[in-house]
This record gives C-alpha cells, sequence and structure tokens, in this order.
C-alpha cells in the first residue's frame, strides 16, 4: 500500500511493504531541508528522506493523516504482524504514544527493540 498526500508544500509518503513494514518519507516538495540523496544507476528511483528534517511543519496534520491510513489498513487487512521502525529519539518516543493507542483500539501484541515497534496480533 502506497499513498501520498502534501501538507504545507511537502509530498508525503505513506508506504507498507509487502512484509508489513510502515514507513513515512518525504518524497517531494518546497523546503530548504529536503536533500535526497539520488541513484544515477536507477532511474525508478524515487528520492526519499525518512529522517527529521528538523523544523516540523504542520506534524500534527501529518500525523493524523498517516494514522487515518493505518488504522484503515489495519481495520481492513487485519495483518498478522506489522513493524513500525522509529529511526531518531524524536520519533521513538512520539512512536511509542501512537504504538499504544494502536494496541489499545485493535488486538495487537506490542514488542519494542531498539526503536522498532513489532505488533503481532493476538488470537
Amino acid at each position: 500500500m502506497r499513498q501520498t498526500y502534501t501538507v504545507d508544500n511537502l509530498v508525503y509518503e505513506f508506504q507498507i511493504s509487502r512484509t508489513n513494514d510502515v514507513t513515512l518519507a518525504i518524497i517531494g516538495g518546497a523546503s530548504p531541508t529536503f536533500q535526497p540523496e539520488t541513484d544515477p544507476f536507477d532511474r525508478d528511483y524515487v528520492p526519499a528522506v525518512t529522517d527529521d528534517i528538523g523544523v516540523a511543519r504542520m506534524p500534527v496534520t501529518v500525523l493524523r493523516q498517516s494514522w487515518r491510513y493505518l488504522v484503515n489498513w489495519i481495520g481492513n487487512e487485519r495483518p498478522p504482524y506489522f513493524t513500525i521502525a522509529a529511526l531518531t529519539e524524536r520519533r521513538r518516543k512520539l512512536y511509542c504514544r501512537v504504538a499504544r493507542l494502536l494496541t489499545s483500539r485493535f488486538p495487537y501484541q506490542l514488542t519494542e527493540l531498539d526503536g522498532t515497534f513489532y505488533f503481532h496480533r493476538m488470537h
């Protein structure tokens, strides 16, 4: 699943891989801090920034939109497991709150290891 949306002239991509890894990245837009690394040998490569970009631009709006996509996906697909990786300490604190909300809403067991949140469906 891949969804793109724009908030404050930045283009975000919410993606869930085939192995149920959830990622959020900036893939375009007007920002002086948006400096994606390019791969000159891969024409199909879409540059993405998954690190924090410094000053948060409308983080509540970004979080709400991503939350909607994630909750809808979990409700519709009912995956047996999925993971969300926090790449920075700042995101780890935020994702910890999101993880608690998810486990209170859906029947998943939560395990955290080195900033990665593992969700396994309880039977």
